[in-house]
């Protein structure tokens, strides 16, 4: 019984139970440790989201003139591509580099 007590404190406090020391995201979401699985999973998904997007976009891209779609809509993905599925921010595009990355804190890199 003092075990199914224990874990269950565990993964509501987050693992700060017993000292345990837990990374904090930059967005501050996911307060338990299932909450912290679920944002990691969706951080997994706006990657995913970001390459099918990039991968898109060179194939929009024309390689005789070197230019690239003038909206990340041409990419023709569907709407959910087009945000973070963590805030719902849109991604940012830039049609003269064809980069696009997402606004998230915690995304700059992705």
């Amino acid at each position: 019984m003092a075990i199914v007590i224990l874990a269950t404190l565990f993964f509501v406090t987050g693992g700060k139970i017993l000292g345990g020391k837990v990374e904090e995201r930059p967005d501050g979401k996911g307060e338990t440790m299932i909450g912290k699985s679920i944002y990691k999973a969706k951080d997994t998904q706006c990657r995913s989201n970001l390459g099918q997007v990039r991968q898109g976009i060179g194939i929009a891209t024309d390689p005789v003139e070197n230019t690239f779609p003038q909206s990340i809509e041409e990419t023709r993905l569907g709407a959910t591509f087009y945000k973070c599925p963590v805030g719902g921010e849109a991604y940012v595009y830039d049609p003269t580099t064809g980069q696009v990355n997402c606004p998230h804190a915690g995304h700059e890199k992705y």
